[in-house]
């Protein structure tokens, strides 16, 4: 269960960073086509290297730092059809794509947005490879807008911003970082919140808020589509921003994890205090203790002896249990330490004395000859790693760094989110170091007759479609939002005006049935609309039963090639009149007057599968137990 926590009290604010991917033909600064590849294979590849540059003001941003001392190398894949050399880095931008800036107008609009009316291209640096050039274009669209929760909280807009999407990340193998480039320069805009928010719950609605605004416009209605980004602090510690948070049920939970690792790190800050430490306590220096530990009991650290590997150890004066404290649940300081050791220089973490040593299969000799080198003392706590010479001593900077943080409390850091609502380093926070003019671009002017023409076409409030929809067709508004979330609710219309009076079945059949395929891992994006609208069709004119949707739109995610009139008769599905039902109702009962002698009406259930055997799909299943159960009650009178 969550803890709750006094959230007034502990002074927590959070922001929202949400980008959402724009349906554009389109590139944002190239003419290639906006269509992600999937798995097909790709036509060519690139090797590239990154290297840190100044930003603006002179300065380089910490982040990028720690991306190039990562030391990741990168491989980009690209298709001739959807890359040219633009996204390569070899061509000057084209102008913007006019049809995205329209839509992201839009979207300012409904954020109640100052629409900037002459908007400057920047250049924002990323070191970690997902950008060929090293920087993304972006440029401030609206600014000062805001957003009205259900309690009629407004929650301010700081800006909305106007960008290229970023290579998608396919996978890392011998520290090479491996980038499809389809998606790259995608157009997508950003939306950031003030810190605003103060409480959990409030968070996760003004995500969904925005998302259901965003899923109102002319935006990609697919899964990776929109992204969302937390940002999270508490009065005494400092703003952390939570990055990949992939479910709005996350939040809460991330949220509340947040404010426990930084409330202990704040303890262990407090308790360094109380033992009087500073950061002479840790001035010694890492030491190699390799040679003393040539005959050690661990297989897995004899083994990297062996193999040429060093280990390095570093003692911690009077740091003794604080490397086991937990911060969130399951995860310790000592698992801080080694996740960011980790990430930057590659080794698989580390071994430190607040853990049970056991485990390593370390004996107490080994340990002895540990602590006899380091000079470690009772009241102490000592680190090991093992790697290549350079691994170690690149680890040991890391470790140093990050203890003598524990001194000041909690590092401003952005994190990974994690499905269990914890978080894990990722990288050091970005600053204004890294953003800077792209004078490769003209200024784009937004002229006050195009505003007011946007404003006139603008989408009815989402919430407030919630709320009508589930008031006129009797649904929870949790299946409307649905609807809107997975793209779905112009799809609804159709339908609804098609077949009127079973609202229930298009909305089984658009959530509940293609989720049940998807998880038979079924390829649901081979049914189109269009094949939606046939089934309902053929609904109507009852040459189907509702029992035959899912088998019909099973086949057709296997088999795209085929119309769902061509898998009617591959499956020979053919309407039946009632007379031809009460035929096979008859039949089956006669063979069966023992059971309904011995189990009366209760005979209905096992009697209603075989009827449905002869006759799924070709007959509504309504109409099934009807009849069977008046065949029952004539054949139990006739007994009598």
């Amino acid at each position: 269960m969550t803890q709750q926590y006094d959230y007034e009290k502990l002074g927590l604010k959070c922001g929202l960073e949400i980008h959402q991917q724009l349906d554009t033909k389109k590139k944002l600064f190239c003419r290639c086509p906006a269509i992600l590849q999937g798995t097909r294979e790709p036509d060519f590849t690139i090797s590239r290297e990154m290297r840190p540059v100044l930003g603006e003001m002179g300065t380089y941003d910490q982040a990028m730092l720690t991306e190039y001392e990562k030391g990741m190398g990168i491989t980009y894949e690209g298709y001739n059809d959807v890359v040219c050399t633009y996204e390569l880095d070899d061509t000057p931008p084209f102008s913007c794509n006019n049809e995205a800036r329209r839509i992201a107008l839009q979207i300012a609009t409904l954020l109640n947005a100052n629409i900037i009316e002459e908007m400057h291209v920047c250049r924002k640096n990323y070191l970690d490879g997902s950008v060929p050039c090293g920087f993304q274009r972006t440029m401030i669209l609206g600014t000062e807008g805001y957003l009205t929760l259900e309690s009629g909280k407004k929650i301010r807009i700081d800006i909305l911003s106007l960008e290229e999407e970023a290579a998608r990340k396919i996978k890392t193998e011998n520290k090479i970082n491996y980038f499809r480039l389809d998606r790259l320069g995608i157009p997508l805009i950003e939306v950031t919140t003030k810190p605003d928010i103060n409480n959990p719950e409030e968070c996760r609605e003004c995500a969904e808020r925005i998302g259901l605004l965003l899923w109102s416009t002319k935006v990609k209605k697919v899964l990776g589509s929109i992204r969302q980004d937390v940002n999270v602090s508490i009065e005494a510690g400092t703003r952390i921003e939570i990055k990949g948070v992939q479910k709005l049920g996350w939040i809460p939970l991330l949220i509340n994890h947040e404010i426990s690792r930084q409330l202990n790190l704040l303890v262990i800050k407090e308790e360094l205090r109380r033992r009087k430490l500073n950061e002479n306590n840790i001035q010694n220096k890492p030491i190699d203790l390799s040679n003393s530990l040539k005959n050690i009991k661990s297989s897995f650290l004899a083994k990297g002896i062996k193999s040429g590997k060093k280990i390095y150890g570093i003692n911690f004066s009077g740091f003794k249990e604080l490397f086991g404290k937990e911060l969130m649940e399951d995860y310790r300081f000592g698992t801080e330490i080694s996740s960011k050791v980790k990430l930057i220089s590659g080794l698989k973490g580390i071994i430190h004395s607040d853990e049970e040593l056991i485990k390593y299969n370390l004996s107490n000799e080994d340990i002895n000859i540990i602590k006899e080198k380091l000079g470690t003392k009772e009241k102490d706590c000592f680190i090991l790693v093992l790697g290549t010479k350079n691994e170690c001593i690149k680890a040991m900077d890391v470790i140093i760094t990050r203890v003598k943080f524990a001194f000041k409390g909690v590092p401003p850091e952005t994190r990974r989110a994690l499905e269990n609502g914890n978080t894990e380093f990722l990288r050091e926070l970005h600053g204004g170091a890294r953003l800077y003019p792209d004078t490769d671009s003209e200024p784009i002017f937004n002229y006050e007759e195009e505003l007011n023409e946007i404003k006139k076409s603008l989408p009815e409030y989402p919430w407030i479609t919630i709320k009508q929809y589930s008031e006129k067709y009797k649904t929870e508004e949790r299946i409307i939002k649905d609807l809107i979330f997975t793209g779905k609710i112009d799809l609804f219309d159709k339908l609804i005006k098609l077949y009127p009076n079973n609202p229930s079945l298009i909305f089984t059949t658009l959530l509940e049935t293609t989720t049940a395929l998807r998880r038979e891992e079924k390829n649901i994006e081979n049914i189109t609309d269009d094949d939606y609208v046939e089934i309902f069709s053929l609904l109507k004119k009852k040459e189907i039963s509702k029992e035959a949707i899912e088998e019909l739109m099973s086949i057709k995610a296997d088999s795209p090639e085929l119309s769902i009139n061509q898998i009617k008769k591959k499956l020979k599905i053919e309407s039946i009149s009632i007379s031809e039902l009460n035929s096979f109702i008859d039949e089956i009962v006669k063979k069966n007057l023992k059971l309904i002698k011995e189990k009366e009406m209760r005979a209905k259930g096992p009697l209603m599968g075989e009827v449905m055997k002869k006759v799924r799909g070709k007959i509504d299943g309504a109409v099934v137990s009807k009849e069977l159960e008046n065949s029952i009650k004539k054949t139990l009178k006739e007994m009598k």
